[in-house]
């Protein structure tokens, strides 16, 4: 469960610099927010949830939390309760209700985001990636049978590429990428549904330094990966791997593990997200995550 440690960490970042805005902090500071899934605290009366409100220099805020633990540090009453919720939603309650903002983790930053700046955060992600049209258990077979990266493993093999995440992106936008999936059974079937058994397998991360979300060119750079246990392939969306990786909190992302070892840090991926979401999202590609392949 995240706990919003890169937001937390822009907010330690703005105190030390005086608590002034500077570009670069602001631009984080709204990347990382548009990726946020922060805890609102609401309380039931007479059957209807409201939100806990505040007054604070004469306009009305409602505390938001990074973690269950910064609100039970604020809160002990057992009859609130923590309710998740992306950022667009908080835009929504400043829209139709009268609360004026919002003030991050009150028993720690005390940080306080008026109701301006959090409804000029344009260019919210998305939340949904399904289609009702996804590709079938046949098509999926035949699009990971005909995978071939060529042009992107020759883009990062070559050295004076070492850097160029605009190039590199382009590339990953155009190619299939592939999931490493570890499981202790050894299932002998050419496709294998997770929806019949159950979540039995796990993304490999690597957790070096971090954590990091894996992505393989090919089948055959996954050899490169020790591990006792048994090893799947699985088709991925990219942009809404990318989605993953951020609103869960991660640090970025390798390409290639053990091998070519591409990293792109977390600060890449805020940056060109929203080009993952407008040119890599097959979203037919909705359902990958429910089969995989035995290697």
């Amino acid at each position: 469960m995240t706990n919003h440690k890169h937001l937390r960490t822009v907010i330690e970042d703005i105190y030390s610099n005086n608590n002034r805005l500077t570009e670069e902090l602001t631009s984080r500071l709204i990347n990382e927010f548009r990726y946020s899934n922060l805890y609102i605290p609401a309380k039931r009366e007479n059957g209807t949830l409201n939100f806990i409100i505040y007054e604070d220099e004469d306009i009305k805020i409602t505390p938001l939390f990074t973690d269950l633990d910064e609100f039970r540090k604020f809160f002990r009453d057992e009859d609130i309760q923590a309710l998740q919720n992306s950022f667009e939603l908080y835009q929504n309650i400043l829209k139709t209700t009268d609360i004026q903002g919002y003030i991050l983790n009150p028993s720690s930053e005390k940080y306080v985001f008026k109701k301006e700046f959090i409804l000029a955060i344009s260019n919210i992600p998305k939340t949904n990636f399904f289609t009702t049209n996804p590709y079938s258990e046949e098509e999926l077979l035949d699009l990971k049978r005909s995978i071939s990266n060529e042009n992107l493993e020759r883009f990062i093999e070559n050295r004076a590429n070492i850097g160029d995440f605009e190039g590199l992106f382009e590339h990953m936008a155009n190619s299939q990428l592939l999931a490493l999936m570890l499981c202790d059974l050894n299932i002998e079937k050419e496709i294998i549904s997770l929806k019949e058994t159950g979540p039995i397998a796990s993304m490999y991360t690597d957790r070096v330094g971090g954590v990091y979300a894996t992505v393989f060119t090919s089948e055959s750079k996954m050899a490169e990966i020790a591990t006792s246990k048994r090893k799947y392939s699985q088709l991925i969306n990219l942009a809404t791997l990318v989605n993953f990786i951020l609103t869960e909190d991660m640090d970025g992302l390798i390409v290639n593990p053990e091998s070519d070892n591409v990293l792109i840090p977390r600060g890449g991926l805020l940056r060109y997200s929203l080009g993952f979401e407008k040119y890599a999202n097959d979203e037919r590609l909705s359902e990958a995550m429910f089969y995989m392949f035995p290697i």
